[in-house]
């Protein structure tokens, strides 16, 4: 019997879970590859509720000066940006009666449920990175895509798709004067979990009655202080990931990521990663195998064997970006 999605777990629920006892596991198909959330760095907010950063958007006039001229003064141009936080937070309840009626075997069911809470959570934080909205969402802070929205904005390059679903391949370069994390002011960055003790609550009647809980909270936000730590390439279709050289709609991942690595300046790009989905990468490692087009190297990057790097830089498998995105126009 499957646990449904919402509210607690019903005692036929609990009796369907234990009476499956033999099964094992649950086997989490439900999890995805966001390795971006490994990535991050995470930096505490000068602010409760956001983060304050000021940006220069001006240099000062400099001057060739004579002997007995004078130098006018000058001074550069900057303004301050504020970030938000956003709290993500999710809540298990379970009937005391059903936790003393299953003893110790109820800390199994919640051993897993707390496996389950963790994945949606950081797949929802993984998504709020690219896709988040405070405009239309108020609760999200603004992801990469409200930064980087239409092919007029700074480093954006246009993936080619003219119709049908399209994906994005992002360049980004994390650190504390580029893009990072953040978590507000006096409070502790990640996701925190904490186990409630025995407590009142309320059916949907109004009608009281004992249970304990499982809280997950996580505080954070995106700021982004140099647009040029991060490159989008928008408008890729989908469809002709898997075409190879010669065909039809081939998209030249080569020409086209050539292009967006460029246009991040040498010192950020030095240490910048990619990041994909799964279709993106099979259609890099596809073309990596036609003669002159991509090359791919494998090496060892984050403590592991045979990841894949493009122009000298790593890709991480991302499954938050999604492959239904809508054009992106100028």
């Amino acid at each position: 019997m499957a646990y449904e999605k919402g509210y607690v777990a019903t005692l036929a629920e609990m009796e369907a879970w234990y009476a499956d006892e033999p099964a094992g596991a649950v086997l989490e198909l439900m999890n995805q590859t966001n390795d971006i959330l490994s990535d991050v760095q995470w930096l505490e907010s000068n602010q409760t509720d956001g983060h304050k950063t000021r940006i220069r958007t001006g240099l000062p006039e400099v001057y060739w000066r004579r002997i007995y001229r004078g130098t006018p003064p000058s001074k550069s141009e900057w303004s301050v940006v504020t970030e938000q936080c956003g709290m993500l937070e999710a809540r298990m309840e379970l009937d005391i009666a059903e936790v003393e009626m299953y003893g110790d075997r109820a800390k199994d069911f919640r051993m897993s449920e707390s496996l389950a809470f963790t994945e949606s959570m950081r797949q929802k934080v993984a998504t709020t990175l690219f896709y988040g909205n405070n405009e239309a969402r108020p609760d999200e802070f603004n992801g990469l895509s409200m930064r980087y929205p239409s092919l007029s904005s700074p480093n954006v390059v246009d993936g080619g798709g003219t119709s049908g679903n399209m994906t994005s391949l992002w360049l980004i370069s994390w650190g504390a004067n580029s893009v990072h994390g953040i978590y507000p002011k006096g409070s502790q960055g990640g996701l925190k979990h904490k186990v409630l003790p025995e407590y009142m609550t309320t059916d949907d009647s109004g009608n009281k009655f004992q249970c304990v809980g499982d809280i997950y909270n996580w505080k954070c936000g995106l700021a982004v202080r140099d647009w040029r730590a991060v490159v989008r390439v928008a408008n890729i279709p989908v469809a002709n990931l898997t075409k190879r050289k010669g065909e039809e709609g081939f998209i030249d991942l080569q020409a086209i990521t050539i292009e967006a690595k460029n246009k991040m300046p040498q010192n950020l790009r030095d240490r910048a990663i990619w990041y994909c989905n799964q279709d993106v990468l099979t259609g890099l490692e596809l073309q990596s195998t036609d003669a002159g087009n991509v090359t791919l190297e494998y090496g060892q990057y984050f403590s592991s064997k045979a990841i894949p790097a493009l122009h000298g830089r790593p890709i991480r498998q991302c499954d938050a970006i999604l492959s239904t995105e809508t054009k992106l126009d100028a």
